[in-house]
């Protein structure tokens, strides 16, 4: 199990390494809001373009922040809070198999390592969000208050409260309320399920809720002061509207939604984690059943969804297989040869479809010699070495080796056309930007990250915007505005206007462009 620990820890740990330019939309804009933190040296307040940013809370802003002070502004630093936090999620889970269904050290492996190779959390390491942060949080949540609920004193049962309340308010600082919700639901349906009210759960989580609300509030409150609204906006607007409403910007999905996320971002796991069945759970396995569903049926119901809203339950999906691998025996291997074999052809039939779907030239080299390598190790290491493993442990070393494959081979390839760093090289060997910016169809937040300090200081929203391809001219004249178009757009924009010749550069290239002799196209 140390090695194939290790070779988990590598898959996320390589990936670091490997300069890749961050991408749109979120990983860029979230980059850009932690580098004016810390150029602007104001901890308290997020901000993009001198503006509040009032659509997350702080907690991974700071850690993104402190991380550019102290290794630079680099995409090292930007992703290194991500790789972190999904690792912390990881051990976390293992450390809630043990709470949950005792001392066994198995459990609590099987528990961080089937959580780290689940597709959706490891995919948004790389890519890092808030909604990671909550992973941790939550886990250890559920755990104090299994603690609360078995406590031999007083004493015990208070000290794990706090421990609670301590994630809660920390949830409040990663997500507003969300873990809040989640958490809540979660114990309810437990508790409505196995009978267990009682005066110290009920009064345990009302004191939690209190030290959480305690710990949070301060940033809450300095936010309310920087941008008067900010409450009513945040808890009102987003918080219930996210729920009962259908206005807010990931809205109008189908209830179901959350069904093949659920399949997806926790394969290969999924099929063990199926195993269990919810009628012969024990006490604490209708814990982890109650979370999971709770969860789901919440932001099912929820009128905003997003695939990363449902990270926060996956731990659950985790414990269910580590449960199902260790009290496996030789007749009923929840890892099934087929699933190994399916989990392994990943990266070979993602490379075939990149292949017949995208131009050979777009594809340099070295991402074939990274990938084919470790696809051959993984096939040697699966077969030779792994003979004595076990069907889990075959699997889990397969999906290590493919996930970390598509962490070299296939990010870099994405990523080319999900970031704006060409424009910002544009930009910065001019030495000046134009008096108005406009950005067609893509996000600002890397292009602010990667121009250069001098040219980033003092800028304003109107100076830099994004535009959508048909709201090109909708605005009046200015003489010093230039449009930037990325070449992989250029097609769609020319369907619309008639453009000045170029932008036959390279894939992550921008067409920049006077505003001017931009005409709409005669029909």
């Amino acid at each position: 199990m140390r090695a194939l620990a290790a070779l988990v820890l590598a898959a996320y740990l390589v990936p670091l390494a490997v300069p890749v330019p961050l991408m749109e939309d979120d990983e860029g804009l979230h980059a850009a809001i932690a580098t004016e933190m810390v150029e602007r040296g104001d901890w308290a307040v997020p901000r993009l373009m001198g503006q509040p940013f009032l659509d997350k809370p702080i907690l991974y802003f700071w850690l993104q922040a402190a991380s550019i002070a102290a290794f630079g502004a680099s995409e090292f630093a930007v992703r290194l809070p991500g790789t972190l936090t999904a690792l912390a999620g990881a051990i976390a889970t293992g450390w809630l198999a043990r709470v949950l269904f005792g001392a066994t050290p198995a459990l609590g492996a099987w528990g961080a390592l089937v959580y780290a190779t689940m597709l959706l959390p490891y995919a948004v390491s790389l890519s890092p969000l808030h909604d990671l942060v909550m992973v941790p949080l939550v886990a250890v949540a559920f755990g104090a208050f299994w603690k609360v609920h078995h406590a031999p004193s007083t004493a015990a049962a208070a000290q794990w409260t706090l421990v609670a309340g301590v994630a809660l308010g920390l949830s409040m600082l990663g997500k507003g309320l969300t873990g809040v919700g989640l958490i809540g639901v979660g114990m309810a349906a437990w508790m409505a399920w196995t009978r267990t009210w009682s005066w110290r759960l009920v009064g345990a989580g009302a004191a939690a809720l209190a030290i959480g609300t305690a710990i949070a509030w301060p940033w809450y409150a300095a936010m309310e002061a920087a941008s008067p609204g900010y409450l009513r906006y945040f808890i009102v607007d987003r918080h219930i509207g996210g729920v009962a409403g259908d206005e807010q910007r990931h809205a109008g999905r189908p209830f179901w939604y959350y069904v093949p996320v659920l399949v997806a971002g926790t394969w290969p796991w999924i099929a063990a984690a199926a195993r269990r069945r919810p009628a012969r759970a024990d006490l604490a396995e209708r814990l982890v059943w109650s979370w999971l569903v709770a969860d789901f049926v919440l932001l099912s119901a929820a009128g905003s969804k997003l695939a990363t809203y449902l990270l926060p339950a996956l731990p659950a999906v985790a414990l269910l297989a580590a449960r199902a691998i260790v009290d496996a025996n030789d007749d009923a291997d929840p890892a099934p040869g087929w699933l190994t074999v399916s989990t392994a052809a990943i990266p070979v039939l993602a490379a075939v479809a990149y292949a017949q779907w995208m131009a050979p030239e777009f594809v340099s080299g070295w991402e074939l010699v990274v990938v084919v390598p470790l696809v051959v190790a993984g096939f040697f290491s699966v077969s030779t070495l792994g003979r004595a493993w076990s069907g889990s442990q075959r699997l889990l070393c397969v999906t290590a080796i493919t996930l970390l494959c598509a962490a070299l081979g296939g990010r870099p390839l994405v990523a080319t056309y999900l970031t704006a760093r060409g424009l910002s090289e544009t930009m910065n060997a001019a030495g000046r930007l134009p008096q108005q910016l406009l950005i067609v169809d893509e996000g600002v937040g890397s292009f602010l990250f990667y121009l250069r300090p001098e040219l980033r200081r003092g800028l304003t929203p109107d100076r830099v915007q994004r535009v959508s391809r048909f709201s090109i001219l909708d605005r009046p004249p200015l003489d010093d505005r230039l449009v930037a178009i990325s070449v992989d757009r250029l097609s769609g924009v020319r369907n619309l206007f008639d453009l000045p010749p170029g932008g036959d550069g390279p894939i992550g290239s921008f067409h920049v462009v006077p505003w001017s002799t931009i005409h709409p196209r005669v029909q």
